[in-house]
């Protein structure tokens, strides 16, 4: 419509998956991230808990809880023996990847709630 804006997150840092592909969600409202997520292709479900999960076809994934915080995982990556190398990681509000858990499955501080969160 003319005289309205459409809100858009920027460019990602990639590399990550269609869910590091692109910014920081935070400011947008629920309609203007679902109408963008499916844009890029995403299907979505939605939880008994009210958590509204869009993954996309390389199976990473942006999960927006009832509160508004927004939660990224990747693109599950494989090494030579078939083992999944990124499992437990999440994508900062950047695209980034960030580990959430240190090699004795401890979880890191600081690094559950990456703050990117939409305007309720």
């Amino acid at each position: 419509m003319v005289g309205e804006e459409t809100c858009v997150p920027g460019q990602g840092v990639g590399g990550n998956g269609i869910a590091s592909e692109f910014g920081d969600l935070t400011g947008m409202t629920r309609q203007e991230v679902n109408e963008f997520l499916r844009g890029l292709g995403a299907e979505i479900r939605t939880t008994r808990d009210g958590y509204v999960g869009y993954k996309f076809f390389d199976k990473s994934t942006v999960m927006l809880r009832p509160n508004g915080e927004v939660i990224r995982t990747p693109a599950p990556k494989y090494g030579s023996d078939g083992r999944n190398i990124n499992k437990g990681f999440r994508l900062d509000r950047d695209g980034n990847l960030l580990r959430t858990r240190d090699e004795f499955g401890n979880l890191i501080p600081g690094t559950h709630n990456t703050g990117e969160k939409l305007n309720e």
